[in-house]
Order: C-alpha cells, then sequence, then structure tokens
C-alpha cells in the first residue's frame, strides 16, 4: 500500500451496508428484515438507522439473537460508537481500525447518513477469522504495520508532531524554576528540604507515569462501559494511595537520620503523600482526556503527564514547608 493510496477519500473504498435495521423494529422484525435480504457475507456490526437513513446506533449480533422478540431495538442498541466521515483519508481510518481494534467502521456523510462501510478485509488478501481472538490480534498488528509502511520517513514532519509537546516539558521547567525563587526562604533556611527535591519529583513522575500507563491500557479494551472505567479508576486510586503512603513514610523516616528534627521529615513525608497522589489521579485522567478530543494519547499524555508533575509536586511541597517550618 502507497502513501498515495493512504492518502485518497474513503469514499473511494467503502463497501454498502445491508446489516443495517431500523430504530423502529423490534427484535423480530428486525431478524426478519434481515433474512429477508439474504445476506451472503460475513456480518460484522448491524447498524441502527432512521428514516432518513441517519446513522443512530449499533447492535452486537449475539445480544439481537439472545433477546426477546417483542424488544424494541431501541432498548438494545448501543449509541457509543465510532464513525467516520467521507472526507476523512483512508490512513485515518487504518489507525482508527488499529488503535480502537474494530472490524469495521461505518462511514457517514456530513448529515450522519450511512454511507458504506470500512472493513479490515478491504486492507488484507487472506479472509478476515472474525471468530479467531489470536487471529484478530494478527489483523490489528498488520494494520499497523501497513500504516507505518505507507508513511514516508519525513524529518520535518516528526519535528512538528513532537516538538509542541516538548515545550510542555520546557514550560514545567521554567515553571518549577519560578516557583522555586517564589519559595527561596524556605529553601535557604531549610536546606534539607532542597536534598530531597529530586527525590520528591521522581517519585511523583514515576508513580504519575505509572497510573498513566493504566489508562494507556484502559483505552484498548473495547466496548468498554463506563462502569468498568470508573471502577478501573477506583482500583488505581487505592494502588497509588498505598503507595503514596509508603513512599512518603519510608522517605521522611530515612531524612531523620540528617539530624534536622521532626518538622522537615514531615513536611517530606506529607509532601509526597499528596503530590503522589494528585500527580497520579492526573496521569490516570489525562490519556482519557486527550482521547476524549481525539489527540493522540501515546504522543502527547506522557509530556503533558509529567509538566503536571513536576509543577503541582514542587508547589506543594514548597508551600507545605513554607506554611509549617517558617
Amino acid at each position: 500500500m502507497t502513501e498515495k493510496d493512504l492518502n485518497k477519500p474513503l469514499r473511494d473504498f467503502i463497501a454498502p451496508v445491508r446489516t443495517t435495521i431500523h430504530v423502529e423494529h423490534t427484535v423480530e422484525e428486525a431478524l426478519r428484515y434481515l433474512r429477508d435480504k439474504h445476506i451472503t457475507d460475513e456480518i460484522i456490526y448491524i447498524y441502527v438507522v432512521d428514516e432518513e437513513r441517519k446513522l443512530i446506533g449499533v447492535v452486537p449480533t449475539r445480544r439481537l439473537l439472545l433477546t426477546e422478540l417483542d424488544v424494541p431495538i431501541r432498548d438494545i442498541m448501543g449509541t457509543h460508537l465510532i464513525s467516520l466521515k467521507g472526507s476523512q483519508t483512508l490512513q485515518e481510518a487504518m489507525e482508527f481500525l488499529e488503535t480502537h481494534h474494530l472490524l469495521a467502521l461505518p462511514v457517514v456523510d456530513d448529515h450522519n447518513r450511512l454511507l458504506g462501510v470500512i472493513d479490515v478485509g478491504i486492507y488484507l488478501e487472506e479472509k478476515v477469522d472474525v471468530a479467531s481472538a489470536r487471529r484478530r490480534s494478527d489483523i490489528f498488528q498488520m494494520i499497523g504495520m501497513y500504516v507505518e509502511e505507507g508513511k514516508r520517513p519525513n524529518a520535518w514532519k516528526g519535528y512538528r508532531s513532537r516538538m509542541p509537546w516538548i515545550f510542555c516539558n520546557m514550560f514545567g521547567g521554567f515553571a518549577c524554576a519560578v516557583i522555586s525563587r517564589v519559595f527561596e526562604i524556605v529553601l535557604a533556611k531549610v536546606l534539607l528540604l532542597a536534598m530531597f527535591i529530586p527525590l520528591v519529583l521522581t517519585l511523583s513522575e514515576s508513580i504519575s507515569m505509572q497510573s498513566m500507563a493504566q489508562s494507556m491500557q484502559l483505552l484498548k479494551k473495547q466496548h468498554r462501559k463506563w462502569s468498568y472505567t470508573i471502577g478501573s479508576l477506583i482500583c488505581e486510586w487505592q494502588v497509588v494511595a498505598l503507595l503514596a503512603i509508603t513512599s512518603g513514610v519510608i522517605v521522611g523516616t530515612v531524612s531523620l537520620l540528617w539530624g534536622d528534627g521532626i518538622a522537615p521529615g514531615f513536611v517530606i513525608m506529607f509532601g509526597i503523600m499528596c503530590s503522589v497522589y494528585i500527580t497520579s489521579t492526573i496521569g490516570s485522567a489525562v490519556p482519557l482526556i486527550l482521547h476524549a478530543r481525539k489527540w493522540d494519547p501515546r504522543v502527547a499524555a506522557g509530556p503533558v503527564v509529567l509538566m503536571f508533575a513536576d509543577v503541582i509536586t514542587t508547589l506543594i511541597y514548597l508551600s507545605l514547608g513554607t506554611y509549617l517550618l517558617l
């Protein structure tokens, strides 16, 4: 697949959709409607449309077959679906398929009317076996390779896509320098706080990046529900709380060996606990926010999380020191 092919609009590649049902159908009417079409192609997704053929939702095949016949389609369809515009490129479609691990994507016009579907089979010469989980994994690996092979290496494009996020790190460093200058009195009077700044920042950055990685894994889950997402985040917050308490107690206790008293050790301990918990919460949220904004979390999340971790940790740590020690 060449770069020229990847930049062509989707309307040149879409296939017609025969597996559509009406939003006002019951399950029985929908099944009868699909049987009357005598569909011989492999059914991947069943899309729900209205009178104007506007895309409204999607119904999993398993749910359609196992639900009572008199249940309205409106009650069992999912409304959280990903669609593409006909003006978008083939490369964008492949990247969406790879990122979200979908076997097909509906394509709509500017009025959300269903135009057709983009199927993974378009990119693969061999038949797609949707029943094999192992095969599905191979499919998305192949799509990812095709996308990369179709991109011509370009240093300027790579620079433009990555440099803005490097500015995040620069901004974070400048902000930390300003914060340190504002709190220079406490740093001058309590040298122990200055000595432990690198360790406090390291702990905050490391644990927040771990939380970010957990959210990145969460984004790879197919058909995740809000209840699953919230449950995963709550579990992560519980883990972070234990990590924050353990790290704070150990470092705060060790700081007592310098003989500066209990108060600086308490500031170090409490500063680590607060900053780690807050920055890890941000680390969990940033990939989800970037994903919702349709930005690539794989490129942007790391620099953004590190910027927040450095700035917030420095601010909390030195604010506590000033309040409790001066």
